[in-house]
């Protein structure tokens, strides 16, 4: 089964995540820029206020989450309130749209 991996985390540790998946031989991953809060964001007037981040997706085969789920953690569980969230969730199939391969072959 393939697993879709969410992480949410500061931007500086974008550089550290793409070496660490390279080192793994993870073969892609998608970024966005986006903003956020949760229940330790800073306030301001009693309103919570955004603050950047990136969210990663990593499509992997489930044999490799342990090791990209520990290599996060490694690199981006540094102990501070804000350092990010990781989200794991079944994928129940995927399309190389270029050779029409399925399941875990389009993925590496």
């Amino acid at each position: 089964m393939l697993r879709k991996v969410e992480a949410f985390l500061t931007p500086s540790k974008l550089d550290a995540l793409r070496d660490m998946l390279v080192k793994l031989k993870i073969e892609g991953m998608s970024v966005m820029q986006v903003q956020g809060f949760g229940t330790r964001s800073k306030v301001k007037n009693g309103t919570p206020q955004f603050e950047d981040r990136v969210k990663v997706e990593i499509v992997v085969d489930e044999s490799k989450i342990d090791g990209v789920l520990r290599g996060i953690q490694a690199l981006a569980g540094d102990g501070q309130i804000g350092a990010g969230k990781v989200f794991v969730i079944p994928v129940e199939d995927a399309v190389r749209l270029s050779t029409r391969e399925s399941g875990k072959s389009a993925v590496t």
